[in-house]
């Protein structure tokens, strides 16, 4: 498991309380795998750092006193997080790296449970595409085929589970920036509850979320990660609580949506794992209803967009002039034009967003959970900045409601595609019931009628 063949963190916590292998030997090798990445995939690794953790949880396996079910794991962080010593670029040559000074409030949860924090994974520059495009790290790529997209934002995460960096990433999600390129590579996902997962800088529009082999992953995953802390004052109280996942799906409602008539239309066998796993659920016991298209047009999805970018240009604003000019040109683009709107038109975008919002939570009320399509597309080139190169943002029709609405989101895998990633699926929940998804997810998973086919690991 730890020449070339990656473990789950379920798989390595077993191992360790067996004795099979240690902490160590599995940071040794994680080291290694990101060494010898060729997706650029990884934007820094902390060896030094991860070393000196995997040596103190060898020793508490040893004296059987580990601090938890993810103790001894390890684990990447997108570059968008802080981590103590290691340089930030935020995606983009535009920054100096300036190395960090304080843990995120995630990667904290991840030290104090005992997991061992690698390396940061790339990603575009100031998190703006949905692709894996960067101006500091040039393309990234998808671990199933070089030539292909891994998405983004969270563009090096996959890659970096693939393979067998870490068994889980975590990134960040504003429409789909952990979902999307978790499903391309044919990964878990979950963007939790808004909030969920406390975050700093702390903000209302982003969620911290993992990715990983398996929907068990997760829930240990957000076990760790989902707890308050008053560095964001956005976050829930509490923590994540997991439940046993569920064996029917009796008395629960699902819609079925998909299409939502607008960006890249949804190809063929995406809509026929929709349609395969909607059976899926109403043999489980479910009521499944279909839903038609979303009452939202054109004009709304490009709010969504234009609320990106006025997030993220102040990170642009901010750099020194004479910096800026190193900005991907894509993201350039998208960032100067922007300059051309007023406060007015940035007001008008966010008052029609938030009434597309409404009218979308009216359509989603009525179930416990949506089932739809994570993105449209199973893949596309590495080296263009969407499916479609006029429309960015075109893949993110399915994702980017959750966002808005707070609501949890997850993707699993489902089905086999006709050559390069899997198929995966996206289930929406309820605000909260960020347990009621990951059980939906992990019924769907256990019934794939085969494992994930992941590409093989080179040492």
């Amino acid at each position: 498991m730890i020449t070339g063949e990656a473990g789950t963190g379920a798989q390595l916590a077993a191992g360790y309380a067996a004795g099979d292998f240690t902490p160590l030997d599995v940071a040794t090798a994680s080291i290694r795998a990101a060494e010898a990445d060729q997706l650029n995939a990884i934007a820094s690794i902390d060896a030094d750092k991860a070393l000196i953790a995997a040596e103190a949880s060898t020793r508490r396996y040893q004296g059987g006193t580990p601090l938890g079910p993810l103790d001894g794991v390890p684990i990447t962080f997108k570059d968008s997080f802080h981590i103590t010593g290691l340089p930030r670029w935020h995606g983009t040559a535009v920054n100096p790296g300036t190395s960090s000074t304080i843990d995120a409030a995630p990667v904290r949860r991840a030290r104090e449970a005992g997991m061992i924090v690698v390396a940061k994974t790339t990603m575009p520059d100031f998190a703006m595409l949905m692709a894996g495009l960067s101006s500091r790290h040039g393309v990234i790529r998808n671990a199933w085929d070089r030539e292909l997209s891994p998405g983004g934002s969270s563009s090096g995460a996959p890659g970096s589970v693939v393979t067998g960096v870490a068994p889980i990433a975590v990134g960040t999600d504003m429409i789909g920036s952990v979902r999307l390129p978790a499903a391309l590579s044919g990964l878990a996902s979950i963007k939790p509850t808004q909030g969920r997962i406390a975050y700093d800088p702390a903000g209302d529009y982003r969620s911290a979320g993992p990715m990983a082999r398996t929907v068990e992953d997760l829930e240990r995953a957000l076990t760790v990660l989902g707890q308050h802390d008053p560095v964001d004052l956005f976050a829930l109280p509490g923590r994540f609580e997991p439940t046993p996942p569920p064996e029917h799906l009796k008395g629960r409602t699902i819609g079925v949506l998909r299409s939502v008539g607008w960006g890249t239309a949804v190809d063929e066998p995406t809509d026929l794992a929709v349609r395969t796993q909607a059976d899926v659920l109403a043999d489980l016991g479910a009521e499944v209803t279909e839903i038609p298209e979303l009452p939202v047009a054109g004009d709304d999805y490009e709010t969504v967009y234009w609320f990106m970018i006025y997030h993220g240009l102040p990170d642009y604003l901010g750099a020194e002039p004479a910096r800026r000019a190193a900005i991907h040109p894509v993201v350039g683009a998208m960032l100067e034009e922007a300059f051309g709107h007023s406060a007015v038109r940035a007001a008008v975008d966010a008052r029609r967003m938030a009434a597309a919002i409404e009218r979308v939570r009216t359509v989603f009320a009525p179930f416990d959970h949506v089932l739809s399509p994570a993105l449209p597309i199973r893949s596309f080139p590495a080296v263009q900045a969407s499916p479609d190169p006029l429309n960015p943002v075109g893949h993110m029709g399915f994702a980017c409601w959750p966002n808005r609405l707070g609501t949890p989101a997850g993707t699993v895998p489902v089905a086999p595609g006709p050559g390069g990633p899997p198929v995966s699926v996206q289930v929406t929940g309820r605000r909260f019931d960020d347990a009621g998804v990951l059980g939906v997810l992990r019924l769907l998973e256990r019934a794939r009628r085969s494992d994930v086919g992941y590409p093989p690991i080179s040492q």
